[in-house]
């Protein structure tokens, strides 16, 4: 059996934006996993309409690393990932 490794692909402080990026990998059968450092952000935001501050790591399988950076240099998030 084949040991999965995972590799940080991004982090960043925007949740809407590492949204839109998991949806842009998972249309080319790329998945990903959302890491928050502030797990309760979602419940405060859903109940109380806060925006708590949270950083999303963007983790990722390393076998597919570099072809999430090539798709991603091709979409509107270019920027976020050129010197990678």
């Amino acid at each position: 059996m084949a040991k999965n490794n995972f590799k940080l692909l991004l982090s960043i402080d925007d949740r809407i934006i590492a949204e839109d990026i998991q949806s842009v990998l998972d249309r080319f059968e790329i998945y990903t996993m959302l890491d928050s450092d502030n797990p309760a952000s979602s419940v405060l935001n859903a109940y109380l309409g806060s925006n708590p501050y949270e950083e999303i790591n963007i983790i990722i399988n390393s076998n597919d690393y570099q072809r999430a950076i090539d798709i991603l240099n091709d979409s509107p998030y270019r920027e976020l990932f050129e010197n990678k």
